[in-house]
Order: C-alpha cells, then structure tokens, then sequence
C-alpha cells in the first residue's frame, strides 16, 4: 500500500509538531495527577479558543464535548458520512488523506470538481498545508450551505495562528474540532474538544454521558489553559519565526510555527499541495539541530 503523503516527520523542517517551549515544559511536569472536572473543562476550553479572536457564530455550537484529541471527532464523523462523496484539499492532514483512500467509494480533491449535492467536505482552517486560511474558504462553506453539504472543520492550529477573525456561523458546518497539542507538547495526553449544534447519538456522546474517557488528560488541558493564555506561544515566536523565514526565503504563514515556501526552493517538503511548508518547532526548541 501506497503512502497517501511523502514521509517528512524525519526531516528537519518536516511535520507538523509542538513546540517544547521550556516554561510550559517545567509546567506540565509539575501538574499534579489527579481527575479533572470534564464539563467545566469542556467550556472554559471553548472560551480559552476564542480569547483575542472574534470568531463568529461559535456561540450556537452548544454541544460540547471531550474528545481523544481531534482524531477521535474525525472517526466519529466520518462514519455518519460514509454513504456521501469525500471532499478535501490537497495538502490536507494525512488523516484525512487516509480516510479518502481506504474508507470512501467516492472522493474528490476541491480542485476535480464542484461541490455537488451527496458530498461531504473536512477543510482544516488554518489550512494544514500553509497555516492560512484553506482556498476559496467561504466560497466553498456558501456552495455547502445552498446544496445542504455537510461540513467538518478541523481546527488543530487556531491557537498558533494570528488569524483574528473567522466565520463559523453556517449552518452546514455541523463539527467543529481542536486540539491542545499544536500549542502544548501535549499530542500524548489526547486533548480535544468537538463542538456541535445539534447532537449526533454517536459513541463519543455516549463516552461523555458515561464519563468514559481520560479523565487524566482533562485535568492536564484544564490546568494548562488556566495558566496560559492563547497568545502565549504566538507572542513568544512571532519574531523568531520571521527571522527564520527571511533568512530560508519563506513567506511566514499565519501559524507560528510554519514558513511557506511560495518560491518552489524546498521542494522536498511538498505535501501534496500547491506549496511546500517547513516546520520550525522541532529547530527552535533543540531537538533537532
């Protein structure tokens, strides 16, 4: 079997990773291990996402509820879909990529074909291959929304990004889904949180009625939003991550951890799109020097 995305997390700008930044470091090692409150997390978590944003029409997903990091909101989605048309970006996270070869009849990339009546669309927002704002963004959430195309939004990087505004309000986004470990060296613990307006009686509702999850991990997330903001990470390598994308001849994307190569000079870190991103974290904090 074929990879669905060329083998990067080995190279020194591959991947997509945390940034092992030495206060939240010495933070996490100090949290005590004891059960957190998991409805109180859930809503101070959905609070924290929106602190310095103005992201609109968050306030009618209502349906919160903890999640074994976003990959967990993806499978329960994908499954209530599995009968419609896959749509998805090229560059998209290589889960998704996945998901389109081996559990999808039908699939399409954004750029084959128009969004038609019987798909389903997963756009990351920021993008997962530049860190800005997916292609043609809304003009594809207004296409969903007059052919009622049900639409999931993975938004893993919105806490490292600087994008200060986002629509969310449609009506054909049905899942919105974020993590903590783009921001925390937390992907380990499996900390995320699917926000609906309407409820899907699936499994993951029923682990949060029932309380069969890692209780663990909320009190690890709880305790890490409550001691730093969601500006931290991006006030304290913003002016790193422009000095590294002068000095390589990178565009600096929205998220703070990524340069975008719009002159085609890294080609080795193509992911399947139309650009090539590099990934500094793994750089700044010395795990690869």
């Amino acid at each position: 079997m074929t990879n669905v995305l060329p083998p990067l997390r080995d190279k020194e700008y591959g991947g997509a990773w945390s940034i092992h930044d030495p206060k939240t470091m010495d933070f996490l090692q100090n949290i005590p291990h004891k059960q957190g409150n998991t409805e109180q997390f859930v809503n101070d978590y959905a609070d924290w996402i929106c602190e310095n944003k103005t992201i609109k029409g968050i306030e009618k997903y209502k349906i919160k509820s903890f999640s074994a990091g976003t990959t967990e909101t993806f499978d329960k989605f994908y499954h209530h879909y599995l009968n419609k048309r896959l749509r998805i970006h090229k560059g998209e996270y290589f889960y998704h990529h996945m998901m389109k070869r081996d559990c999808f009849q039908s699939s399409a990339y954004m750029d084959e074909d128009q969004i038609q009546k019987g798909d389903v669309v997963v756009m990351s927002c920021p993008f997962s291959d530049t860190g800005n704002l997916p292609p043609n963004f809304y003009s594809i959430l207004e296409a969903c929304e007059q052919l009622d195309v049900p639409v999931m939004l993975d938004m893993a990087y919105i806490n490292i990004s600087n994008l200060k505004q986002l629509d969310i309000s449609f009506n054909c986004i049905k899942v919105v889904t974020t993590s903590l470990s783009k921001y925390f060296p937390v992907e380990n613990y499996r900390i995320g949180i699917r926000l609906m307006k309407d409820e899907f009686d699936d499994t993951l509702l029923a682990y949060n009625q029932t309380g069969y999850f890692n209780h663990f991990s909320v009190n690890v997330g709880h305790q890490l939003i409550k001691n730093f903001d969601n500006q931290y990470i991006i006030d304290h390598y913003k002016d790193k991550q422009i000095q590294y994308c002068k000095d390589l001849n990178l565009t600096p994307s929205e998220c703070v951890i990524f340069g975008v190569d719009l002159n085609k000079i890294y080609k080795e870190y193509n992911r399947g799109g139309d650009t090539n991103r590099l990934c500094f974290s793994r750089v700044w904090d010395g795990r690869i020097s």
